[in-house]
């Protein structure tokens, strides 16, 4: 049995900390069957109380970034810390020790200190995410006989638009080149950025370009949830074409925050970029995330928030049935042998697919080379010992339209009447 735990701690040594005065909770993963743990996450919060006070918005937070853990070890819990907790089905326990000592006693069962309540609790909790996941799943094998990015044959009998209205990102992906342009073939890439209210048109007259048209995407040409557009323009594609299937594709950063809304607007599939699932590798990657509030979150701080985010959003996509695949940018030298762990824990969370992308090297990664045929082989059959490989990736850019596998793009001709616009705000998407 896996015991996930959340310990109140200063110096991630030490249980030290009430849990309203808390502003760092380290997270363990205890396997009592193999004896084992290990830390799996720090998460930094906004204390809990405020003037040492009782702050209800404040105490919902706290306890929502733990609500994943069994239960929580504090020096000392109130009672409306553990009203909130009971809430959300995390033991309260206080203690004040060494972490390492509170683990020892759960893994030998010296100290029988999390209630079996709570374990229960857990897998009922199980229970209903794997409705939602069984859900999924069975979206998933519906949709791979109709997407081209699913698998199956659909990749050369089906058809797909990306609508490219997402105009700027909320990351900087050191392998991300900023620009507009009419011919290169890559994602991030777009002639032109559409408003919402555009898309319709431009869709009536793609189906008649591309008669097997089954997809619409938005994959860009910046994140598609770091601004509006793209879940705005999801809204007015299920009222005109509801029989089109809808697929998102996102950095993840503010996925937990709008996967709700994704779910409401009838979006049957998302994709999800996780390069890595480790902040110091993830910090190799990517430069630098930008919060809600417009501050710029560098290295692994960035990382942290990044890949926290993308697995809790992930996590609720599945269970509310939204069919989920991860695309991981291979890099040379820096996550070709973690990727295998970004496919374990994704399909962990509810991913059902993996797309492996080589790495185009330009920008900040201009000097490391492309990964070789050997390599992408080998890390996708490691990678494929959790999660299914997508082999069919066509880098498609942010505009593209027609029929992946039969590797002809008509974006050329579908805006061959509006000329290439101009602008610095591209992202890998």
């Amino acid at each position: 049995m896996i015991i996930r735990t959340a310990f109140a701690t200063s110096d991630g040594q030490n249980i030290d900390r009430h849990f309203g005065a808390a502003d760092r909770f380290d997270i363990y993963e205890i396997n009592t069957d193999k004896e084992d743990y290990k830390r799996v996450d720090v998460r930094e919060v906004d204390k809990a109380c405020l003037n040492h006070e009782h702050h209800d918005e404040r105490m919902e937070a706290v306890t929502e970034e733990i609500s994943d853990c069994h239960a929580v070890f504090a020096e000392c819990s109130g009672t409306g810390a553990r009203t909130v907790l009971e809430r959300r089905r995390v033991q309260a326990i206080d203690v004040e020790r060494p972490i390492n000592v509170v683990i020892q006693n759960i893994l030998y069962g010296k100290v029988k200190l999390i209630d079996s309540r709570y374990l229960e609790q857990e897998k009922q909790r199980r229970g209903t995410n794997d409705t939602g996941n069984k859900k999924s799943r069975d979206q998933f094998a519906h949709l791979k006989r109709r997407h081209p990015c699913m698998g199956g044959k659909a990749n050369v009998t089906a058809g797909r638009i990306h609508l490219p209205v997402s105009p700027g990102c909320n990351i900087q992906c050191k392998f991300c080149t900023r620009q507009f342009d009419k011919s290169l073939i890559r994602p991030g890439v777009s002639s032109l950025v559409l408003k919402p209210e555009e898309t319709i048109d431009v869709i009536k007259r793609a189906m008649e370009l591309c008669p097997e048209l089954t997809v619409v995407g938005i994959a860009g040409p910046g994140d598609t949830l770091a601004s509006n557009q793209a879940l705005d323009t999801f809204a007015l594609v299920k009222k005109h074409f509801p029989e089109l299937i809808c697929c998102l594709s996102t950095n993840g950063y503010r996925l937990p925050h709008k996967v709700d809304r994704i779910a409401e607007i009838g979006i049957e599939t998302i994709t999800v970029t996780v390069n890595a699932i480790d902040p110091e590798i993830e910090a190799e990657i990517n430069e630098f995330v930008i919060d809600e509030h417009g501050v710029k979150h560098e290295g692994i701080e960035g990382a942290k928030l990044l890949i926290q985010n993308q697995l809790k959003g992930i996590r609720r996509a599945a269970e509310l049935g939204i069919v989920v695949k991860i695309n991981s940018v291979l890099v040379p030298g820096i996550n070709d042998e973690h990727i295998k762990e970004v496919a374990r824990v994704t399909a962990e969370c509810g991913a059902s697919l993996l797309n492996i992308i080589p790495l185009i090297p330009q920008n900040g990664m201009k000097d490391i080379p492309a990964p070789s045929c050997e390599l992408l082989d080998h890390v996708r059959q490691e990678a494929g010992q959790y999660l299914e490989v997508f082999r069919h990736c066509q880098h498609c850019r942010a505009d593209a339209l027609g029929i992946p596998g039969k590797g002809k793009d008509l974006h050329s001709e579908l805006y061959k009447d509006r000329p290439c616009e101009v602008a610095e705000t591209f992202s890998h998407g």
